[in-house]
């Protein structure tokens, strides 16, 4: 994450309102109720790959959350293999 969240109704992404770029899912729904609003984090990706290149294997840790916070061993061992996969150093 690169900051902090933000309400769904204030975050942009590319300089455009989230709510006006993003087609799928129920982020208007609550979107001017400040107590009940969706929230997005942004997120400064070090890597991309293009989505036929997308790494799935069985044992890879997974979770149907938008955010967790990971402290199954699966998380370590996925994370070092696609560190791998994707010839990530850092």
């Amino acid at each position: 994450m690169s900051g902090p969240r933000i309400a769904a109704n204030e975050f942009k992404i590319d300089g455009i309102p989230a709510l006006e770029k993003l087609k799928g899912g129920d982020h208007r729904h609550l979107a001017d109720d400040q107590e009940r609003s969706e929230y997005f984090v942004p997120v400064e990706w070090t890597h991309t790959v293009p989505e036929e290149q997308a790494i799935q294997e069985v044992g890879m840790f997974g979770n149907q959350n938008t955010a967790c916070r990971p402290k199954t061993p699966k998380w370590r061992s996925t994370v070092d293999r696609l560190k791998e996969k994707f010839e990530i150093s850092a």
